[in-house]
């Protein structure tokens, strides 16, 4: 009846509206997702409006759009809007009426009831771990009912490494004092060290109330959850509470600050017991722990990656709970991969999953046998030693489907074939930078040319200057290596210390006399004198206080000491799995994820690239291969290596084929010949030759400079290479939109805009339009 209903609705052109969410009970913070959908046969817009969402924040959303076209009575439009909602508040929270308008008609749906219930743990709740610690430990009144007093408590003064330990700070305020607070009042809880600390929550209010001797007082409480990560003594540092008081009950009054500190708490962690420790026991300490193994797909083939993933549940400290040992057979290669971690508190207690994550990936044919998986721990709820199981289990392992005849395989490219180069050095400079190379002959030319007479009649001088400033500051490093105290070194007592020091009197005295010698050059009013006879004296006194030369040798020990060590010293070496050995087992998607990882770590190598193409090639991945050629040849144009593999995957296309052209040389090269042959012609013409050579080399640099130019702004435009065959070039930004052309595998596009998960491209021979972003690889 009601489809009947619906179907009339739609045939007289009014909108079938429905509202529906996918959850209709959910906890505190849980997302919950609101679906509206309107069908109508009318080509007139349609408008939702949403009611009030009083008690949920909206996190996503997402509008579309299809078109049914069948039946007598014309196409079916179905607009569709998704929310995606999170649940702010515990009770019943309802969804008013959603309300769609087309033209005149106005269509409403029913209300919708959500029920949210409170999540554990919430911060807006007591716990009742810490409410049950509270009500159970003798806390301590303040001595007088006016007065406000501070304590931390604990279940215990000893826990059990990797246990949970409660930790709360309660502030005893009089109801009285209480109701004058204008703000209240801010409670602070340190995490001692030695511990994994989870952050402290704090109900929002009052957390207790109680009587005492006829006034009632309300607890403030801040609770943290801490667990000892090794053996010792624990100290809890002091809890505080910061609150004012109004001087009188007038708004305006000022208000008097206090604060209050608690004594510190030790607690006395305890290692696990040694008696009954299993073998393989990792540390881990939890209660009624699980272990569960997933492995997908079970039957595979070699050289096709395997996912596992090892999830161990209970309740305890999941963020530091150890991976579990696999023990995989001989002919797996194991890739470890993310690890995730979800809380979920059970009862005040701190639980969750953590989950393991790995790639496997086997080389060889066969029925394999996965050993039984152990995993040990310390349960707390026994207080003994348990261990959680996973019973063995048969791979099978088909052999390897990929097919070698119909295509060449490119070998791999070394990457001292291609390594560093002009690009590896230059490449990433800014064209304007070349500009200031362009400059240097400028400035070089302006030295050239001060006059040659002031110059020749200042070399001499100069000279002798920077000789006596070498050598006057050799003398006085040595004279602070014998004269430690500056205040000596620089009076009357010179001669006197380096007498004391070992140096003889006539030469303390000569040094003396040097030394004012020296002052008066400099600073006296006829500057500095007989250059040549000074710096010719410095030599002598500095040879005599040499002696043997003994500081320079032992310099040169201590250089020749570190050179030694730096020589003997082992080369680190990088524990990665090879990427290549991949590539010749046929572990193609390995392989290629290493080959991305260097190439994203060296972009600038060719041969990481070129490898990368080449893997891609030999999978079948043809899009991918020819833009990872296509950067390979960017940065080795002239490689024949990597020329002879792009004519493996021709462009299929003569647009496509100017997009992916690559000259003979990078931009960096060009202007860098360029630089090179411009400064050559203006060398030539500061050297005032008058042959052709300048005139022809700066024609050159011009001529380079400007394929450079050329050949930047060819790469520099956004090209996108497609990957899917036959990709829908869209008129519009969505799946229903008309496909107005469609393009092959390695087709090569412009990029225009971004819209979401569409590209708008465009290209010379008339193809414009939309496609998805993972339908192409941007350049």
């Amino acid at each position: 009846m009601i489809a009947a209903l619906a179907l009339l609705a739609v045939v007289q052109g009014a909108p079938d509206v429905t509202a529906g969410v996918d959850h209709t009970r959910v906890r505190v913070g849980e997302p919950v997702t609101l679906t509206v959908r309107a069908r109508s046969r009318s080509p007139e817009p349609l408008d939702i409006v949403l009611p009030s969402l009083a008690g949920f924040t909206i996190v996503g959303s997402r509008d579309f759009t299809e078109v049914s076209v069948g039946g007598s009575g014309g196409p079916v439009r179905t607009t569709s809007r998704s929310l995606e909602l999170r649940a702010d508040r515990a009770g019943a929270l309802v969804i008013g009426a959603v309300t769609v308008r087309q033209g005149a008609r106005v269509v409403r749906t029913d209300p919708l009831t959500i029920t949210v219930d409170s999540a554990a743990g919430s911060p807006n709740d007591l716990g009742p771990i810490a409410r049950a610690l509270l009500e159970a430990a003798p806390l301590p009144p303040p001595g007088r009912t006016d007065e406000v007093s501070l304590a931390v408590v604990v279940p215990a003064d000893t826990v059990i490494v990797g246990q949970q330990l409660d930790v709360v700070a309660a502030a005893w305020f009089p109801r009285e004092i209480r109701n004058r607070l204008r703000q209240a009042p801010v409670l602070t809880l340190d995490a001692p060290t030695g511990v994994w600390a989870y952050p402290p929550t704090a109900p929002d209010g009052i957390g207790l109330s109680r009587k005492i001797r006829g006034q009632w007082m309300d607890l403030f409480v801040v609770h943290q959850v801490v667990f000892p990560l090794a053996p010792g003594r624990i100290v809890l540092p002091p809890a505080s509470v910061t609150y004012g008081v109004p001087v009188t009950f007038s708004f305006f009054s000022r208000e008097e600050r206090y604060e209050l500190r608690s004594d510190s708490i030790a607690v006395v962690a305890l290692a696990p017991p040694a008696a009954g420790r299993p073998v393989g026991d990792q540390g881990v300490v939890g209660r009624a722990l699980t272990l569960a193994l997933t492995v997908e797909p079970t039957d595979t083939r070699v050289g096709e990656p395997i996912e596992v993933s090892a999830q161990v549940g209970g309740v305890g400290n999941v963020a530091l709970w150890a991976d579990p040992a696999l023990r995989w057979p001989a002919g797996f290669r194991v890739y470890p991969a993310q690890t995730t971690t979800r809380l979920t508190p059970l009862g005040g207690l701190i639980a969750g999953t953590k989950t393991f994550h790995y790639l496997v990936v086997p080389d060889s044919a066969g029925s394999f046998l996965l050993p039984e998986v152990r995993y040990p721990y310390y349960d707390l709820g026994t207080g003994g030693y348990a261990v959680a199981r996973v019973a063995p289990r048969t791979l099978a392992v088909a052999p390897g489907a990929e097919p070698r005849a119909a295509r060449a395989l490119p070998p791999l490219l070394a990457r001292s074939a291609e390594a560093g180069g002009v690009d590896g050095v230059l490449g990433d400079l800014p064209p304007w930078s070349w500009l200031l190379a362009w400059m240097l002959p400028a400035a070089v030319w302006l030295v050239w040319r001060r006059p040659r007479t002031a110059a020749a009649a200042d070399a001499t001088p100069a000279l002798e200057l920077s000789r006596l400033g070498r050598l006057e500051r050799e003398f006085q490093g040595v004279l602070a290596n014998h004269v430690v105290d500056p205040e000596t070194r620089d009076g009357e007592g010179l001669a006197r210390a380096l007498r004391a020091a070992g140096v003889e009197p006539a030469v303390a005295e000569h040094v003396m006399r040097l030394r004012d010698r020296l002052r008066a050059a400099r600073y006296g009013p006829r500057g500095v004198g007989d250059a040549a006879e000074l710096a010719a004296e410095l030599e002598q006194v500095l040879r005599v206080l040499h002696g043997a030369g003994g500081g320079r040798r032992s310099r040169r020990l201590t250089l020749v000491g570190v050179g030694a060590l730096l020589l003997l010293a082992p080369p680190a070496r990088a524990q990665r799995p090879s990427a290549e050995a991949l590539y010749e087992a046929g572990a193609l998607r390995a392989a290629a994820d290493s080959f991305a990882a260097r190439a994203a770590a060296e972009p600038q190598v060719a041969a990481h690239w070129y490898d990368l193409g080449a893997t891609l090639y030999r999978a079948g991945a043809d899009g991918k291969a020819t833009a990872a050629w296509t950067l390979a040849a960017r940065l080795a144009p002239r490689n024949a290596v990597v020329r002879r593999a792009r004519r493996l995957l021709p462009p299929p296309d003569a647009a496509s084929e100017s997009l992916l052209a690559v000259g003979p040389a990078t931009p960096a090269e060009w202007w860098l010949a360029a630089t090179l042959a411009w400064w050559l012609a203006c060398g030539l013409v500061m050297a005032r030759r008058r042959a052709r050579w300048p005139a022809a080399l700066a024609v050159g640099a011009v001529v380079a400079a400007g394929l450079g130019v050329v050949e930047w702004r060819h790469r520099s435009r956004p090209v996108a290479v497609v990957l899917a065959p036959a990709t829908p070039v869209r008129v519009a930004p969505y799946g229903s939109a008309t496909a107005g052309a469609s393009l092959d595998v390695g087709a090569a596009v412009l990029i225009e805009d971004h819209y979401g998960a569409w590209v708008r491209v465009a290209r010379r021979d008339g193809v414009r339009g939309w496609v998805l972003v993972r339908d192409v690889a941007t350049l």
